[in-house]
């Protein structure tokens, strides 16, 4: 006679640790898409200049 469960015992699925994986994923993705949103880095917009009227006889 086996001494024992004999079921195989399961492996824990870690669902506290696959929410928290999927919070701060979201939480990075939003911060970067808002990063991302809010620089200028590949805008295709010329700058403004601005232009002073030092030269100008007055």
């Amino acid at each position: 006679m086996a001494l024992g469960n004999p079921q195989p015992k399961k492996a824990p699925l870690g669902v506290l640790v696959m929410i928290t994986a999927l919070v701060l994923a979201a939480f990075l993705g939003a911060a970067a898409g808002l990063v991302w949103q809010s620089s200028d880095w590949f805008s295709d917009d010329p700058e403004e200049e601005v232009l002073t009227n030092q030269d100008a006889p007055s």
